[in-house]
């Protein structure tokens, strides 16, 4: 999931304090600061509605090593399993 903060900053919550108040898990958020975002990689109880600044996206965790994520973290992002 992606949350653009140029789009978010008007509510003046962080992303992350934006996803716990929809109660929205994940197993890691990643700043985007080139994008003015932040990936939220395997999210779970997402709500049919989201605001206009969330997004879901499909992204490959190996494709985006060097983006804010090690070989290990895109690994273990790669290999979850939902409990």
């Amino acid at each position: 999931m992606d949350c653009n903060e140029k789009n978010h900053a008007q509510t003046g919550r962080h992303a992350q304090t934006v996803m716990k108040e929809l109660g929205i898990t994940y197993q890691k958020s990643t700043p985007q600061s080139l994008f003015d975002q932040w990936w939220f990689w395997n999210c779970e109880n997402i709500p049919d509605k989201l605001p206009e600044y969330l997004t879901e996206i499909n992204l490959n965790p190996m494709e985006c090593i060097g983006n804010g994520l090690n070989k290990e973290d895109a690994e273990k992002i790669r290999d979850y399993e939902k409990q």
